[in-house]
């Protein structure tokens, strides 16, 4: 049996198909059929080129992390999840999208999202080698052995279920590590799916104000559904400045408690930083890419923090999939994925999802195989 899977051979290429032979698992493993995957924003920084570094991997590089599906085989040896609940063919299930070592002191510690050797579950081999099928853009996917892998709950849907292993688990890692508590202010730099998740958390956390800032309009109408009290629409307030003094504002003039970047600009870190209170956070999650940012440090002072916040521990999925069970009738979580695509039209939906420059209705896209 036959199944295809998705690869980008270059920056703006056309995605490329690929036909495999579904594998067996081995010992431990479990080949899940994909029923939706989302495109992340850093399936669309990779698209863009933005993830590149040196020469193009000449087999190219395999797309897709976010994601869920339903086991079509388990290896030998697997009998439940992570959590001790049987599974069998045929159940839904949600993965943790890295893959760790497990032996570095940042594993043995839990903190396997900052192990310095993990990675993407789409990065774990080149394209044409075993297991194959390594990203979620396809018919299947290969979980390695070990592979942390819960069971979904059966009352939500699959719409709710495709971003919990990325835009929700890293949201809520970093506001848990932020400290986030109820009755504090809150800015999200960014109302894509990882904003739109952080609204709807802070929200259940008793946040207030709640204030989202983005220039797609769509996102900004959805973030009010999912809890924001105030929105910064960057057409209106098109400078930092202006921006920085709209915060202020609604804040009273103290500054919000907690700032949350999550564009990845550099630009932003300092417009972040000017927005906090005295003994504000600022939280730094979506700048992975290396930019640069100039800062003056005298504004820490003040008892202000800087702390940055990468994926999530793979223990927190349960407690993902709790939240969104006990939301599901008063958050909107099911509208994140606002558009679906055939996978056959993978190349189109990177092209309507793409916000850089333009205005899009897409607050994310899933392929659906």
């Amino acid at each position: 049996m036959k199944g295809r899977s998705i690869v980008l051979k270059g920056p703006h290429l056309p995605m490329e198909i690929q036909e495999h032979e579904v594998p067996d698992p081995e010992p431990g493993a479990i080949v899940l059929r994909m029923t939706m995957a989302g495109v992340c924003g850093s399936d669309l920084h990779r698209w863009r080129g933005d993830l590149a570094t040196g020469s193009w991997p000449a087999a190219g590089v395999p797309m897709g992390h976010e994601g869920t599906g339903i086991i079509h085989a388990l290896g030998a040896g697997v009998a439940s999840d992570s959590l001790g609940i049987p599974l069998r063919e045929g159940d839904r299930v949600v993965f943790s999208g890295i893959v760790p070592c497990q032996r570095c002191r940042y594993c043995l510690n839990g903190d396997q999202n900052y192990c310095p050797s993990g990675k993407g579950i789409h990065l774990r081999a080149a394209p044409g080698q075993f297991p194959y099928f390594i990203g979620t853009f396809g018919d299947y996917i290969y979980l390695s052995p070990h592979q942390p892998v819960f069971k979904a709950p059966g009352e939500l849907a699959d719409e709710a279920l495709t971003p919990a292993n990325c835009a929700f688990g890293t949201v809520m890692q970093g506001l848990l590590n932020a400290g986030l508590t109820a009755g504090q202010s809150v800015v999200f730099q960014g109302a894509g799916g990882l904003g739109l998740a952080g609204t709807g958390i802070a929200k259940t956390f008793g946040a207030h104000p709640i204030i989202a800032i983005d220039g797609q309009a769509a996102r900004l109408q959805l973030a009010c559904d999912f809890g924001a009290t105030h929105t910064i629409d960057l057409h209106d307030y098109p400078t930092s400045e202006a921006r920085i003094a709209r915060v202020m504002e609604i804040t009273c003039g103290d500054g919000a408690d907690l700032v949350v970047e999550l564009v990845g600009s550099g630009p932003l870190v300092p417009e972040g930083l000017a927005m906090l209170a005295v003994e504000g956070t600022f939280l730094e999650i979506g700048n992975y890419l290396g930019a640069k940012s100039e800062i003056s440090t005298s504004i820490l002072l003040r008892g202000r923090k800087m702390i940055g916040s990468m994926m999530y521990r793979p223990s927190l999925l349960p407690k993902v999939l709790e939240f969104l069970v006990r939301v599901k009738d008063t958050l909107p979580f099911h509208k994140i994925v606002s558009h679906k695509f055939p996978l056959s039209a993978a190349t189109h939906a990177f092209h309507e999802s793409e916000w850089s420059g333009k205005e899009t209705s897409v607050i994310r896209s899933a392929l659906i195989p």
